[in-house]
């Protein structure tokens, strides 16, 4: 039977009828400072999160106290009604409209409904009716450190009750202890905000640190989109890993500090967006209305505290700018591509008074285009591949080659470097190290065809790998099947591995991986082995016939006198593990008796043979080869 009352006699139009079906229902009004309460409800961070035991657990202990048989911390959003615990109760939520909790928002302390089937307001209510089948309801009010209302703890029974004034205040008791808890977790959620803030931000420059920036950039970037152009001002100081060892952080974080008060004095600090990418680069990102053409760089080592420096004791700054139309690529791309423009720069910006200024702005358009074409670029073979040769030291009798991958584009020559980083960027390497695989041994077994005395010739091809792809069983699958493809005997080919940085301190993986390829005859070389992963310990660990070291090493030749020391100690260490020193990046023939006194087996570089397009005969490359040395 119903308990719902008769119609009244008189007849009431359905347009006067109130969302609940009939006359004067209403859904509970919202608060008078609603949207302050909304605010204060989503900064706690609360809504929608996982269950936590104590909250759980109080809501079963009220449950118990109480003697009911459901318990709720029910928080009052704009729509709904959620409960973060909730004991005898599978629902997590309801809507707002049929919430008790949303009335007891008006409530100074409690809202009570001895039996909701008698109750004017609630007798036909969804939850009434329905499940849960309420009939007695008991909410104490949940405020914030404001006493703003968030919602209730709230008592549930399916049949009508009524409370004491005692067992009240026990509830009110219960109530401050859910708050409490609420509470705690905004003022936690506060200091973990300062906390996040504190370290987001540089403290000598007062600076974004690059995590933090980063953030900050793919906002700048979505905002701005392509409607205007940007102003990006990279500054290093060069060798500060030097002045660190000489003169201390400090020092270091001195010139930093300038550097960011100087740039701050120069443009409107308001409009840039500042970051300290590392421990020795800024980086500004601003609008074209702040002209970067122009600028008198020299002001920013004009600075006393600097200039009291001896000349062999000041730090040198690279200073590089660039324009840009937001949109071309993430935040995180650009800053990956600046960054090493910014490494290619030091190598040819001009250097004026303890500065290197450059412009990257069209290196930086042309690498974004690079970018978005290298993809096509590998699948319609519009890469190539480049030989160069290796000799030995004194004879200069040809001792290996090594295939090099080349890409022309715009009349300009990518580097591999480059290529690399783009091929990562796009989710390329694997690919294009396969690639690379299919050109090299598809060139061996042309000279193979052409030439009847090629298969006695025990020269390997050189292939670039990064040492982790070895530990790749898919990689190694293919080359077995690029192998047999093209009926080339693992001998012919040698791999020259990069990264093993990566496993100095485990190398049992790597070393396994080599073994495996060792067995089919392919033979190894540690390439670029240099200031970063210079460990004997690896090296004798690793199966490898040879070392190329890394070319910033020979070319300290010209600078440091004491390097030949270094290198001859190097290469002495090397014939001990019972493996070849190769020198590499020699770019002056006359280094040739040099590093022969030094001790080093085998010598590369554009002084001897500059990489070359392979020709379809291995002896006329033969003859190419020999007649450029003799010329």
């Amino acid at each position: 039977m119903s308990l719902r009352p008769q119609p009244m006699a008189d007849p009431i139009s359905e347009a006067s009828l109130a969302p609940g079906g009939r006359p004067g229902f209403r859904p509970a009004a919202p608060h008078p400072r609603e949207q302050e309460r909304i605010c204060s409800l989503h900064s706690l961070q609360v809504l929608d999160s996982n269950h936590e035991k104590r909250y759980d657990d109080l809501t079963r202990l009220v449950a118990d106290i109480f003697d009911v048989p459901i318990c709720l911390v029910s928080l009052v959003d704009e729509d709904r009604q959620w409960f973060k615990a909730h004991c005898g109760l599978d629902a997590r939520e309801t809507g707002r409209d049929i919430a008790f909790c949303a009335h007891a928002l008006h409530e100074e302390r409690f809202f009570v409904v001895n039996d909701a089937s008698k109750d004017e307001r609630f007798y036909d209510n969804a939850l009434v009716t329905g499940p849960p089948h309420v009939r007695f309801y008991a909410g104490a009010v949940l405020r914030d450190s404001s006493g703003l209302p968030l919602g209730t703890l709230c008592l549930i029974d399916h049949k009508p009750r009524q409370l004491s004034e005692a067992q009240l205040d026990r509830l009110e008791r219960c109530a401050a202890l859910v708050e409490n808890e609420l509470i705690q977790r905004d003022a936690l959620l506060a200091e973990r905000a300062r906390a996040t803030l504190q370290a987001s931000i540089d403290p000598i420059t007062g600076y974004s640190v690059r995590r933090r920036y980063l953030q900050k950039l793919s906002s700048w970037l979505d905002e701005y989109a392509s409607d205007q152009t940007l102003q990006v001002i990279l500054i290093k100081v060069q060798g500060s890993e030097r002045w660190r060892k000489q003169k201390g952080s400090d020092f270091v974080d001195g010139v930093l500090q300038s550097l960011s008060t100087q740039l701050n004095e120069n443009f409107d600090s308001n409009e840039m967006l500042k970051g300290r990418l590392n421990h020795d680069t800024l980086m500004v990102l601003l609008p074209q209305k702040q002209a970067v053409s122009g600028m008198r760089w020299s002001r920013f080592v004009d600075q006393p505290w600097l200039l009291h420096l001896s000349a062999t004791v000041r730090p040198t700054l690279l200073i590089c700018s660039a324009s840009l139309v937001p949109g071309a690529t993430t935040a995180h791309e650009l800053i990956e591509i600046l960054e090493e423009e910014l490494h290619n720069a030091s190598d040819w910006a001009p250097l004026q008074k303890d500065i290197q200024v450059a412009d990257l702005t069209s290196s930086l358009q042309l690498r974004i285009q690079l970018n978005n074409r290298f993809a096509q670029a590998l699948r319609d073979n519009e890469l190539s591949v480049h030989i160069q040769p290796m000799f030995k030291c004194g004879t200069l009798a040809l001792s290996g080659q090594e295939v090099l991958l080349r890409w022309k584009e715009q009349d300009r020559w990518v580097t591999p470097y480059q290529m690399l980083r783009i091929a990562s960027h796009a989710g390329l390497t694997e690919e294009l190290d396969i690639w690379v695989l299919r050109q090299a041994c598809a060139l061996l077994s042309q000279w193979q065809g052409s030439d009847e005395e090629f298969s006695t010739v025990q020269l390997p091809l050189s292939l670039n790998i990064a040492a982790t792809r070895l530990l790749e069983v898919d990689y190694v699958d293919a080359m077995r099947r690029v192998l047999r493809l093209y009926r080339i005997k693992g001998q012919q080919l040698q791999l020259d591995i990069s990264g093993t940085e990566d496993f100095m301190e485990s190398p049992e993986s790597l070393v396994a991986a080599m073994k495996v390829l060792i067995s089919e005859g392919i033979s190894f070389c540690i390439d670029r082995f240099g200031p970063e992963n210079d460990s004997l310990r690896l090296l004798s660990l690793l199966p490898a016939k040879s070392v190329k070291l890394h070319p910033r090493w020979i070319a300290q030749l010209q600078t440091d006198p004491r390097q030949a020391r270094l290198l001859k100690a190097w290469t002495a260490a090397l014939h001990v593990l019972g493996l070849e020193a190769i020198a590499v990046g020699v770019e002056h023939a006359r280094q040739q008796q040099v590093l022969e006194d030094l001790g080093f087996d085998q010598v590369q570089g554009f002084a001897f043979g500059q990489p070359v397009p392979p020709t379809d005969s291995y002896q006329e490359w033969l003859t190419n080869i020999k007649t450029a040395i003799k010329g």
